[in-house]
C-alpha cells in the first residue's frame, strides 16, 4: 500500500472514499453490497484480528455466535460507521476512530477481504479500487452536518435516481436508518444530534439541500468537460 502522510486519531470523525480503477460498476448489484457491508460489520471490530473473514466464515455455527457477540460488541470497535453510501463506481464513509490504527487496519483489511471474494466470485484478479482510500478530517459541526448530507445525496446528486422517493428508496445507503429508524450498521446518534435528534429535521436538510447539490455536481462535470 502506497505510504500515507495522514495519522488518524482517536476520536475524530473522517469521510473516507474511493473508486474503482476505470470506473468499473460493481457496486450495482444488491449481493455485492451486501458483502461489503458484511466485511465492514466484521473488521470494525477489534476481535476480527483473530481470523480473517474467510475463516470466521467456515467456523462452526457453535463458534461463530460466540465470536459475533463480542464482534456486534460496541466496546470492541475499532471504528465507528455513522454513515455511509455505495454508488455503483465508488463508496464513501463517515467514520469515527475509536482505537489505535482502527481506520487504517480495519479498511486496509476490509477491502483486501472484499477484493478476494469479489474476484473469487467473478472469476477475475487484480485490484478493484485505486491504491489508496483518500480520507478528509471532519473539524466542525457544520462540516459534520454537510459531509453527511453530501454523502446521503450522492445518488440524487449525481441523477442515479431521479426524485426524493427514489433516494429514500435506494438501498445501499444509510438513509434509512436516518429518517426511518431502520436497524443497519450506523451510529446515528452523531449526527441527529446535531439536529435535536429530531429525524424530520434531518430531513428538511437534506430536501432544502438537494437541487443545490445537485447543480452543484452539473457543474463540476461540466468543468471536466
Amino acid at each position: 500500500m502506497p505510504y500515507r502522510d495522514v495519522i488518524f486519531a482517536n476520536e475524530y470523525i473522517y469521510h473516507i472514499f474511493n473508486k474503482t480503477i476505470d470506473h468499473k460498476k460493481i457496486f450495482d448489484e444488491e449481493v455485492t453490497c451486501e458483502n461489503l457491508l458484511k466485511v465492514v460489520k466484521y473488521y470494525r471490530s477489534t476481535y476480527s484480528k483473530k481470523h480473517s473473514y474467510s475463516e470466521y466464515l467456515i467456523l462452526e455455527s457453535r463458534i461463530r455466535e460466540s465470536i459475533n457477540k463480542k464482534i456486534y460488541d460496541p466496546n470492541s470497535f475499532q471504528f465507528e460507521i455513522l454513515s455511509y453510501n455505495l454508488m455503483p463506481t465508488h463508496f464513501h464513509f463517515l467514520v469515527k476512530q475509536k482505537k489505535d490504527n482502527g481506520l487504517i487496519k480495519g479498511f486496509s483489511n476490509l477491502l483486501n477481504s472484499f477484493v478476494k471474494h469479489f474476484n473469487k466470485t467473478n472469476e477475475r484478479s487484480g485490484p478493484i479500487f485505486l491504491p489508496r482510500f483518500k480520507s478528509v478530517l471532519i473539524k466542525t459541526e457544520e462540516q459534520l452536518k454537510h459531509v453527511s448530507r453530501y454523502i446521503h445525496l450522492n445518488p440524487y446528486s449525481s441523477q442515479l435516481v431521479k426524485n426524493y422517493k427514489e433516494l429514500l428508496e435506494y438501498p445501499f445507503s444509510s438513509l434509512k436508518e436516518y429518517l426511518l429508524g431502520f436497524s443497519g450498521i450506523c451510529n446515528v446518534d452523531y449526527v441527529l444530534g446535531l439536529f435535536s435528534n429530531n429525524p424530520k429535521r434531518y430531513e428538511k436538510f437534506i430536501k432544502d439541500n438537494a437541487d443545490y447539490q445537485r447543480s452543484l455536481e452539473k457543474i463540476k462535470h461540466i468543468r471536466k468537460f
